[in-house]
């Protein structure tokens, strides 16, 4: 009788490991990262993306958003307004300032070709997946439930 090797690991999963070692070692270059096959390019990008995604806490980032969101809407009311604004206001507002020149997309002094990579082309992607998964949502809610 054959015996059968049994893995409890798929393949896809296997395959995802070894080139994220191999990323980490230093052994994917742009020499061989160009002699891999499309899917494993494909995947040595989303595997660069995570790794960079681990080091960023979704709380501190959401919380840096809302913080950066609110601080902006605080001036901008009341500059809609017509309101002067107070001392503290006048901090608040230095320190977007701050927080804009820390950024690519909003640090006029940073050419759009010199960014770190297209923000914007990667947003519009998110956007789609976003609206895509949402109608999908809509379809099944419907097809379930009969309503939204």
């Amino acid at each position: 009788m054959a015996r059968q090797r049994i893995s409890l690991v798929p393949d896809e999963v296997k395959q995802e490991l070894v080139l994220e070692s191999k990323i980490r070692n230093g052994e994917i270059n742009p020499e061989n990262f160009h002699q891999l096959t499309p899917e494993e390019q494909q995947k040595v990008q989303e595997i660069l993306f995570k790794i960079a995604s681990d080091k960023v806490n979704p709380s501190i980032g959401a919380s840096t958003l809302e913080f950066v969101v609110f601080a902006f809407m605080r001036i901008v009311y009341k500059q809609l307004k017509g309101l002067a604004l107070t001392a503290e206001d006048q901090e608040i507002k230095e320190s977007l300032e701050r927080i804009m020149q820390m950024h690519q997309i909003t640090n006029d002094n940073i050419s759009k070709q010199d960014w770190y990579f297209d923000y914007m082309k990667y947003a519009e992607e998110k956007a789609q997946a976003i609206l895509k998964n949402r109608e999908e949502h809509v379809q099944r809610k419907r097809k379930i439930i009969g309503e939204v």
